[in-house]
């Protein structure tokens, strides 16, 4: 490969590039950023490597023109161990991949090796790089997160079914669309359908259409997320929630690319890239006889399992920095900050949620702020764990937490949380597990445990 480095540090400019040439690359070097952006205009590289901290010119700078320049290219980014932060926001603004100094050779092989990936796959598919950033949620620090984000960059170019499988709340979704985002069908629809939230027929019309007086309610033709999606991405969250009776119909329109609405007499082809995704073990569904055995093949050509946030702990940081952002644009506020005691805090957590359950907790949190700086003790005021030792906890009828057993004092936290959740969304208890980050079961056992009504709670 050709390879271009621009680092201000002669040393180590000439070091790595000695270390690249032992690979067998053709490497040219800069130390002047000016004079790097210039040989990035005007000769081609199958890879550049980006020093962020250069003197009179910004890295992030640099990648900006440099992406304009040349929207294909893939840059990689040199960062110092204590800058990693910079290296996520460069990712988010289009760079392929970062590196640590001092550079790991072993690392380094790695991204020699999916760059090479990369650009046969990009030449098998006919295309370019995808000149856009991963999406702003996607953050990949532990190892197991680069793993995830490399398959992606493997699989988006083919046109291979995919399976997403993960625990609720780890961004299976989030993957799926970074998926699209990275194939020759970006520019073409993504639909999305919750698989858990519809049964029956209504979830069959969702699927594939009804044609007007298919059912009682059916009072004119509707095109179904098959053919919406027709020529783009079609992703199936939640698929093991299909029920068995409409199995077959999915199969049929996988392997065919042909779907039949509801009511009608004639086949129509339909040309979708299928990414389903699942936090149910579909194998043992199959044993059980609750998910057709043929399908899962079709569905699990190609697997890719999201870790649990508890696995990706290092990430944390980076994770709640991002939401807070998030959370404080939207909101028109100066941006939030996270203490080291509260980092501390939640690295220490066990997340059965994962990362909606992270963002959940936040966005709680900022609401309660009052100085934009949240700390360990603004995260136990929002009702996750007991309080401090100085000022003693009520609960909903004004008692100090501390006179009741424990017991007690989680069945009134977990009651207040429901019952915000469902306050929120009018009764709804699908979408109300979802905000809390719980399984649908797990949140009815709970209902049905805590005496909580959720017709309550449905306004006219």
């Amino acid at each position: 490969m050709r390879i271009l480095i621009v680092e201000d540090d002669h040393q180590q400019a000439e070091n790595l590039a000695r270390l690249l040439e032992t690979m067998g690359n053709s490497v040219l070097f800069r130390t002047d950023p000016v004079q790097g952006l210039a040989a990035f205009r005007d000769e081609e590289f199958d890879l550049t490597i980006l020093d962020m901290r250069m003197p009179g010119i910004d890295g992030l700078t640099i990648l900006k023109r440099a992406l304009e320049l040349r929207p294909d290219s893939r840059i990689v980014i040199l960062t110092a161990f204590g800058t990693i932060d910079t290296a996520v926001e460069a990712m988010k603004r289009g760079a392929f991949d970062y590196l640590v100094k001092p550079v790991d050779p072993e690392r380094l092989k790695q991204i020699l090796g999916l760059t090479a990936d990369a650009n046969r796959l990009s030449r098998m598919a006919g295309l370019s790089a995808p000149a856009g950033p991963e999406p702003n949620d996607f953050i990949a620090l532990s190892p197991a997160m680069q793993r995830v984000r490399d398959l992606i960059r493997r699989v988006a170019a083919m046109n291979t079914t995919v399976l997403i499988h993960g625990e609720t709340g780890t961004g299976k979704e989030l993957v799926a669309r970074a998926i699209h985002a990275n194939s020759p069908r970006r520019q073409k629809a993504f639909i999305a359908v919750n698989c858990a939230n519809l049964q029956g027929n209504l979830l069959e019309s969702e699927l594939f259409g009804h044609e007007k007086g298919a059912f009682t309610g059916a009072d004119s033709r509707k095109l179904g997320k098959f053919e919406l999606a027709s020529g783009g991405t079609l992703f199936l969250d939640e698929v093991g929630e299909i029920p068995l009776e409409l199995q077959a119909k999915l199969l049929r329109a996988i392997q065919e690319q042909e779907i039949e609405r509801l009511g009608g007499v004639k086949p129509v082809r339909v040309d979708v890239r299928l990414v389903s995704a699942t936090n149910r073990d579909l194998e043992k569904c199959v044993e059980a006889g609750k998910f057709r055995q043929d399908l899962f093949y079709r569905l699990n050509v190609f697997p890719l399992t999201l870790p649990p946030l508890r696995r990706r702990r290092d990430e944390i940081g980076a994770l709640a920095d991002h939401f807070l952002q998030e959370w404080s644009e939207a909101n028109g506020l100066m941006r939030m900050t996270l203490a080291p005691d509260a980092l501390d805090w939640l690295k220490e957590q066990p997340w059965p949620g994962n990362i909606r359950e992270l963002r959940n907790l936040l966005e709680r949190a900022a609401i309660i702020d009052e100085d934009g700086t949240l700390t360990r003790d603004d995260l136990l005021r929002n009702g996750l764990e007991s309080g401090d030792d100085d000022a003693p906890m009520m609960n909903g009828s004004g008692t100090p937490v501390e006179a009741e057993p424990l017991v007690h004092r989680l069945a009134d936290q977990e009651r207040g949380l429901i019952s915000a959740a469902l306050e929120k969304t009018h009764g709804n208890v699908v979408a109300a597990a979802r905000d809390l980050g719980l399984p649908r079961r797990t949140f009815y056992d709970k209902l049905k445990k805590l005496g909580i009504e959720p017709a309550r709670y449905r306004h006219p």
